[in-house]
């Protein structure tokens, strides 16, 4: 029984991101179909094509970026966005989904440079921040000192967190790229760099463990 619980979860892990995100790409699709392709299919049958609905996706996804990325476009989407931000809830829904979506999908870093340990909130205590930017300040007897801003983000919600400034020779160097540490805040620390390779282990470790305590 220990072997197939361990068995289950280690299986569920890896198959449950990957069950989600088909199944919201699937609706996506369903959606695109049933509102913009089934009329069109029933007028011209000769449309009824096998993945033609991605094909729908893809390009609809595309021209977003295409509007988006000129002057007019981005003047209406801002303005849409101003008006989603006042929505209760919603807005706040809104600012989590988009600001996730640049963390992981933006080419490029232009708001998190690279990731970071300070300790925080007392000495000997260690958390994951994002350097934003630097900058060096003179103190009272002329000597210059070198600033990191870092941005705190809170677990398990990224969105809210704390803007600190921090002596450049504090900020350890955080060997993961921003994405990997965001994952690590979002799930609190249970999502680590390098998480397959490491149930796998801890999976054997338990095998051998429970093996050597049965013999």
């Amino acid at each position: 029984m220990g072997w197939l619980r361990r068995r289950f979860f280690t299986g569920l892990l890896i198959l449950l991101p990957t069950v989600i995100t088909g199944f919201v790409m699937y609706r996506f699709f369903v959606s695109v179909d049933s509102i913009l392709l089934n009329p069109l299919v029933q007028r011209y049958p000769f449309l009824d094509i096998p993945g033609l609905g991605f094909l729908g996706v893809f390009f609809i996804i595309l021209l977003t970026g295409v509007f988006a990325g000129n002057f007019l476009g981005s003047t209406v989407i801002s303005w849409a966005e101003s008006l989603v931000f006042k929505i209760p809830l919603i807005g706040r829904v809104y600012i989590a989904i988009k600001q996730m979506g640049e963390v992981f999908f933006k080419q490029e870093r232009t708001v998190f440079k690279r990731a970071v340990l300070i300790q925080y909130p007392r000495p000997g205590v260690y958390a994951v921040a994002f350097v934003t930017s630097t900058w060096k300040q003179k103190d009272i007897d002329g000597r210059e000192m070198a600033f990191v801003n870092v941005f705190l983000p809170t677990t398990p919600n990224p969105t809210s967190g704390f803007f600190l400034m921090v002596p450049e020779e504090e900020a350890i160097p955080f060997d993961y790229t921003t994405e990997e540490a965001m994952k690590l805040i979002i799930s609190a620390g249970a999502v680590l760099p390098g998480m397959n390779d490491q149930v796998n282990k801890s999976a054997e470790g338990d095998e051998s463990g429970g093996r050597s305590e049965t013999a």
